[in-house]
């Protein structure tokens, strides 16, 4: 998608990628399984779990998939009329009334009325033109609840999450839109400031050495530069409303789409198998050794047999040793494995938060 990946910009593709790595990455899991049983137990054992864990994922997503593709199906005409009134009130009536609300004084501020009018007219325009262009599509929603449901029979409920992830981004991409033109209005204008400022104190950037010097400028170009200061200053806090609304707007759709996000790598990740046999067989999860004293060797000692080279080592219980030479006290070690913490089966889930909280 010009020059993009898909698996980039939709949440489909995404997923279908997902779906045949899960595919391929089963069937090593199988070869590995058969080739590891003849092998030690430590490796037949991850290989055992990881690829049972991947099974019952997916038979679980597909599960689930069944369950909510039917009622999809079954109930399409109140879910794409349900959805249409949804996406209208929230992406449309809500935003033009936003709008509205800001070219009167919004919570007692008083702002510019010509750039306020000006932008609420650009807004409300670009809403409108959003709406023609998003009208023919209207009558396509049903198809999309259908698709979605028997999608699931196919993909499981990951594949619906990913289409409701893809319908949700299409249908406000008029709002990042109105982000995007606020963004600059806004960056062009906190440039436009600081420069101003800098001409205001009689300093310049410069560009060869990055960095502030002074300059010493004309009365004419002082005074035109205070000017537009003093304009742009005044003009600022219509212009950062403004911008502040759509940046509320964008970050509910990211909020949202974060939300379908957690929920897709609960499905395609889900360690519920791994925790059952964490609780079940500890000794399958291996973390490392502890070694502790055994007290059932308490107030033992040690005959060393020095004269004997090779002759085998005896316990003895006698607490007083008869010869300083050939025994010695005696600490026995017991080395018992230790079973990997429940807490470390949910690291997957961790990366999806930093990868979420990155971007």
């Amino acid at each position: 998608v010009m020059g993009m990946r898909v698996t980039k910009v939709s949440a489909v593709g995404q997923q279908l990628d997902m779906v045949v790595r899960r595919g391929v990455y089963a069937i090593e899991q199988w070869q590995a399984k058969s080739y590891t049983r003849r092998g030690p137990q430590g490796p037949h054992n991850a290989q055992y779990a990881s690829f049972w864990n991947s099974a019952f994922a997916a038979l679980l997503d597909v599960i689930l998939g069944c369950i909510v593709g039917a009622v999809l199906v079954a109930h399409s005409h109140e879910v794409s009329t349900w959805m249409l009134n949804a996406l209208k009130q929230h992406t449309v009536t809500s935003l033009q009334q936003t709008i509205v609300w800001l070219r009167g004084w919004p919570a007692g501020l008083k702002l510019n009325n010509g750039l306020d009018g000006f932008l609420a007219e650009l807004f409300l325009w670009l809403v409108h033109f959003w709406t023609l262009v998003f009208q023919p599509f209207t009558s396509c929603m049903r198809a999309v609840v259908v698709v979605a449901g028997y999608s699931g029979f196919v993909g499981g409920c990951s594949m619906q999450l990913a289409v409701i992830s893809d319908t949700l981004a299409l249908t406000t991409l008029h709002t990042y839109w109105f982000y995007m033109v606020a963004t600059r209005i806004f960056h062009w204008q906190l440039v436009t400031l600081y420069s101003l400022f800098n001409l205001f104190r009689g300093r310049k950037h410069n560009v060869l050495r990055n960095r502030i010097d002074s300059c010493d400028y004309d009365l004419d170009q002082l005074l035109i530069g205070t000017i537009l200061f003093t304009l742009l200053t005044y003009l600022f806090p219509t212009v950062l409303v403004y911008y502040l609304t759509f940046v509320g707007r964008r970050l509910a759709v990211i909020m949202a789409q974060g939300l379908l996000e957690i929920m897709l790598g609960l499905l395609n990740h889900n360690p519920a198998l791994y925790v059952a046999l964490r609780v079940r067989d500890p000794r399958m999860f291996p973390g490392g050794v502890c070694y502790d004293t055994n007290s059932k060797y308490e107030r033992r000692f040690i005959e060393a047999a020095w004269h004997m080279p090779g002759s085998p080592v005896r316990l003895s219980r006698d607490p007083i040793p008869l010869s300083a030479r050939n025994r010695m006290n005696v600490t026995v070690l017991h080395m018992r494995s230790l079973p990997i913490p429940v807490s470390a089966l949910f690291f997957q889930y961790y990366q999806i938060w930093v990868q979420f909280s990155a971007t």
